[in-house]
């Protein structure tokens, strides 16, 4: 029996792991210890004897092509996070726009400083995961303050340990970037590059902790601002420094698999969204009016549009994802930094796409509701009177309340009191003539507002859309507050109306720009103006966001604002997608489309990415102590940071290089020296 078959667990715990691979010399050569043999030109003997500026003294490391049980675990945290935060934190006016977006930036950044030193360096230990332990615990302080996550109502304790939990997040990276420097320190090449990162953090960590000291009770601080840049710019020099050292290099790792998991995570977050906002459709029509037995077509098509996006989106983003391993080093590290502002512009699209499904529902209920209004109004004749008409108007607001429960019960039950009993103390003569008395007629048209209005925001508090919060923080409210409350409640959905918009371009503009970075060859003239369709199409779904800008006028109702709060809003986002995904999959024609370019050389381009991935294959079954990084300058056409060696263009098929049967010439030069050879042995 062996110590293998003792152990309790899968396999052995180390107190102190490590991904650096040892490489084995025999003479001037490295020698692979792997089954598999491959002949490889002496070009590239050369690079692999000479990864970074021909010195065979620079430390390489094991870079796994997927992601760990440990990685995917710690994603979890993320999607926790961002669920509970998407859930508290509702986007009611410019400030919280805003706070939503700092908060995603603390989140994300925070996130992916961590990814980039696992993708790397983390190796399985007692030590990685006690250090994992923490970065839990700092994504468990996320959860904890991003319920009150809120920059300009400041809670002293929550702003002071959002600050020492970013601090304790870098200052762990940097005990994690000190242990693999220790690790390397036997390396000429390597040391001092890996030294930088961590003092990086180091300073990070520094400057985070004594932001702390700032936040002092009943003052508010914007020092909050120093976590923004401070994350974006630790992401910038870090996406640098790699481009600069071999060592910190992210070829040949994972890192576009685990952005890909974290995009999957937020479409999951958007399914989770929708799937709220249905429950809450489903409340209402099937609990709340009992007139409503199913939903109108036009709900079920913006159900159908919501999801449909989703879906499109999911295979646009993925369908347009070519070989991570065929972009550069500087191409990979725009393609990374972009998704910081696609992921925050696409959670919003998707938070706003939910709130479109809801506002149909809400505008149908709203129209129930002051239809009935109406119809019981319209019953009033000459000989009605005041009681009368109050009496009329509480049987179909008191009712309607207790179906929907306003905010602030108390105060709205007051105020509707109060209204229908000024209703009743008008004079009987006024039903006769309401034309005859101007200001008794203000005065009624005043308080019947001021009722449909409190309809009107009994039904957005059913579906979670209530106005912002007064700023004052006086708590006195005016005589028509029901009336301000609904006003309050559309410029909200004006806002959402606009960030939707602008979202759905940026979203569709970043994936644009991620395509042309990630796909290096095969621009043809067609290629390229489908993708000049896709940048339109993105820069008009932006533009229409400027229908809203005038905000006065939405509220009037202005003819060229109708588009705003119509069913067709979700719709036109979806079908603009939707134009880009068949684009996608138009098949290339042949002739003037090609350009200058053959037939034969577009299909070359296919064949040689194909050729690509079964190399890349082949090197990811060898063992570990002969790595993938041995090759890695090989495939991205790199020798170092400095000196970049750039692939050949792929010759087209009428070029003599290229014809198939090369050998011949060949065998024919060998037979021809071997008679010149047999020759002058005879004589």
């Amino acid at each position: 029996m062996s110590h293998h078959d003792l152990d309790y667990a899968g396999k052995r715990l180390q107190l102190l792991g490590s991904r650096i691979v040892e490489p084995e010399y025999s003479g001037h050569r490295v020698i692979p210890t792997s089954h598999h043999h491959h002949a490889h030109p002496p070009h590239e003997e050369a690079e692999a004897l000479n990864p970074e500026k021909g010195t065979p003294d620079t430390p390489k490391f094991h870079k796994p092509h997927a992601a760990t049980n440990f990685e995917l675990f710690y994603d979890l945290w993320f999607v926790a996070n961002l669920s509970v935060f998407t859930s508290v934190h509702d986007i009611s006016d410019f400030s919280r726009f805003t706070s939503f977006i700092g908060y995603m930036v603390l989140l994300w950044t925070t996130w992916g400083l961590t990814t980039l030193y696992d993708v790397r360096f983390t190796a399985d230990s007692i030590w990685e995961r006690c250090c994992k332990a923490v970065h839990l615990g700092v994504m468990i302080g996320f959860a904890e303050i991003g319920t009150n996550f809120d920059p300009n109502e400041q809670i002293v304790s929550v702003f002071r340990a959002m600050s020492l939990f970013l601090a304790v997040s870098r200052f762990v990276l940097f005990l994690q970037y000190g242990v693999v420097t220790l690790q390397i320190r036997k390396y000429a090449d390597g040391k001092r590059p890996m030294f930088f990162t961590a003092m990086l953090h180091l300073l990070a960590a520094a400057v985070y902790f004594g932001v702390s000291f700032r936040y002092n009770l009943g003052k508010s601080s914007r020092v909050f601002l120093v976590w923004y840049i401070g994350g974006v710019i630790e992401m910038t020099l870090h996406l640098s420094f790699s481009q600069m050292a071999h060592v910190l290099t992210f070829l040949g790792t994972h890192l576009g698999e685990r952005l890909n998991l974290l995009t999957l995570v937020i479409l999951g977050e958007g399914c989770i969204i929708l799937a709220k906002s249905i429950t809450l459709l489903v409340e209402d029509t099937y609990l709340k009016d009992a007139t409503y037995t199913i939903w109108s077509p036009t709900l079920i098509g913006l159900v159908a549009a919501g999801t449909a996006l989703i879906y499109i989106i999911f295979q646009i983003y993925f369908d347009w994802m070519h070989d991570e391993h065929s972009m550069s080093k500087r191409h990979q590290v725009l393609w990374t930094s972009l998704h910081l502002p696609f992921h925050i512009a696409l959670v919003l699209l998707l938070e706003a796409s939910s709130i479109f499904v809801v506002w149909a529902r809400v505008l149908e209920s709203i129209n129930a509701a002051l239809t009935k209004f109406i119809t019981v109004e319209n019953q009033f004749s000459d000989e009605t009177t005041s009681e009368e008409a109050s009496e009329a108007l509480a049987k179909v607001i008191q009712p309607f309340l207790k179906k929907y429960q306003p905010l602030e019960v108390l105060e709205t039950w007051e105020s509707v009191n109060e209204t229908l009993e000024d209703i009743a103390k008008i004079p009987n003569s006024f039903w006769k003539d309401p034309l005859a008395d101007n200001s008794t007629l203000i005065e009624y048209e005043n308080d019947r507002a001021e009722l449909m209005n409190t309809m009107i925001n009994a039904v957005y508090n059913a579906f979670h859309l209530n106005p912002p919060e007064e700023e004052d923080g006086s708590g006195s409210k005016t005589e028509f507050w029901q009336s301000e409350a609904a006003v309050a409640s559309a410029k909200r959905f004006i806002l959402v109306f606009i960030y939707a918009f602008a979202c759905a371009g940026i979203v569709l503009l970043f994936l644009t720009v991620m395509h042309i970075i990630s796909k290096r060859r095969g621009w043809s003239p067609f290629n390229i103006f489908r993708t000049a369709i896709c940048v339109s199409v993105s820069i008009i779904l932006a533009l229409l966001s400027t229908i809203a800008a005038n905000q006065e006028a939405v509220l009037n109702n202005k003819k060229n604002t109708s588009f705003v709060g119509s069913p067709w809003m979700l719709p036109t986002i979806t079908i603009g997608y939707f134009i880009v995904l068949v684009l996608t999959h138009l098949p290339h024609p042949s002739g003037w489309c090609m350009g200058n370019m053959k037939r034969g050389t577009y299909k070359e381009v296919e064949i040689e990415g194909q050729r690509q991935s079964k190399e890349s294959h082949a090197l990811s079954d060898m063992p570990r102590n002969h790595h993938v990084a041995d090759f890695e300058d090989r495939h991205t056409a790199y020798s170092s940071a400095d000196n970049e060696i750039f692939s050949p263009p792929l010759p087209q098929y009428d070029d003599p290089r290229a014809r198939p049967h090369p050998r011949r010439s060949q065998d024919r030069r060998t037979r021809e020296l071997n008679y010149k050879g047999q020759k002058n042995r005879r004589y």
